[in-house]
């Protein structure tokens, strides 16, 4: 794409922009590790853009100027205080995800070596694995009914949509991982879903891993999802590139958030393998507007209020690892890993939970800089 790597920058709401502009100061002072140059473009789609518009997605006008570019870079979203939760998730996210056909959303499950495990006695050496998650089907279809709304008898159908293609492409894009990996002498690829209840829509995914089970080169295995949250916690060594349906996977990959040291170093990439589409990548972790507005006595939020010294107490670690797998995504290996390597030398310093912002952006600088 030219002489240089476009991204689209959107920052979101409250801290989801106090993370993103973090982490472009920290981009801006690594372009001795690029091999081409990194142009931003901001786009303040949020809350406020949402209310301005009087929309509920973004439309044909935004899709059309974000597809220009090579990849997005998203921080996060939601404002409680102007949009109930939800518009935005499924305005920008879900349209995103479905109209550029990110079909994987790419989550790393690693703990960094020195960070310490909840799980007790587990250590890097156990927890060290990817979930891939189908990302543009399954019960995220947004397709459904209620009957009899308002009476005793209401009923709501949710629908759960899922393709042999759909799944088919993911368990490749997942096996290409496990190859990449190298993690034991075997690629191995956990198939999770739930086969014995959810029999309809299990059908592609049963043949999709019958498929797999007869190949020689791959290990295919295949877990329930219940069994499978148990064996993250009891057994997690034994997982390589895990590939499972859209919900299971938003759930599985928050619990994986947990035992690999914290929302605060969870990162995602929706990806669109095809590079006919940019791809999205953003950290987990929500706009936290407890460390931007007053609040009441009952902790409520106070509109249209901004306490700068909360600010201060957020962590960046998950948007600078999500910036890095966007970097490995454009090829960019050696800043990809530099960036990678700032945010966990973060994390493993002793006085990491008390340090402020500015310091830990500040640390970050310094690390890329002496970096070659």
């Amino acid at each position: 794409m030219g002489n240089e790597h476009t991204v689209a920058l959107i920052p979101g709401d409250l801290n989801g922009i106090t993370v993103t502009m973090a982490t472009v100061k920290v981009v801006e002072e690594m372009t001795h590790l690029l091999k081409k140059p990194i142009k931003h473009t901001r786009f303040d789609y949020n809350a406020d853009y949402f209310l301005k518009k009087n929309i509920k997605e973004l439309g044909e006008e935004e899709l059309l100027e974000l597809k220009k570019f090579e990849q997005i870079y998203l921080g996060a979203i939601g404002d409680p205080t102007k949009l109930k939760p939800g518009i935005l998730e499924v305005g920008i996210l879900l349209k995103l995800r479905q109209a550029f056909d990110q079909y994987v959303n790419l989550r790393p499950v690693i703990l960094p070596e020195g960070v310490p495990c909840v799980i007790v006695g587990k250590t890097s050496k156990d927890i060290n694995f990817e979930i891939c998650r189908e990302n543009s089907e399954g019960l995220y279809v947004d397709a459904g009914w209620i009957e009899k709304k308002g009476t005793d008898d209401e009923a709501g159908y949710q629908i759960m949509k899922c393709t042999y293609k759909g799944v088919k492409r993911l368990a490749k894009y997942a096996e290409e991982r496990a190859k990449m990996r190298k993690k034991g002498a075997k690629p191995i690829i956990h198939f999770v879903f739930k086969t014995n209840v959810l029999t309809y829509a299990a059908s592609p995914w049963q043949r999709v891993f019958d498929e797999y089970k007869k190949r020689t080169d791959i290990e295919a295995r295949y877990m329930h999802i219940d069994n499978f949250l148990m064996q993250m916690i009891l057994n997690p060594a034994q997982f390589d590139v895990v590939v499972t349906e859209n919900m299971f996977g938003d759930i599985a990959t928050d619990a994986g958030a947990v035992i690999q040291g914290g929302i605060g170093s969870a990162v995602s990439g929706n990806i669109n393998p095809t590079g006919a589409f940019p791809s999205m990548f953003e950290p987990i972790h929500g706009t936290a507007p407890d460390k931007w507005y007053e609040t009441t006595k009952n902790g409520e939020y106070i509109p249209n209020t901004f306490v700068k010294e909360k600010v201060q107490e957020m962590k960046p670690e998950a948007a600078f690892l999500s910036y890095g797998m966007m970097l490995e995504q454009m090829g960019e290996i050696v800043a990809a890993k530099a960036l990678s390597d700032a945010a966990l030398n973060n994390i493993r310093n002793p006085e990491y939970k008390t340090k402020k912002l500015d310091e830990l952006v500040n640390d970050a600088i310094k690390f890329v800089k002496e970096r070659k």
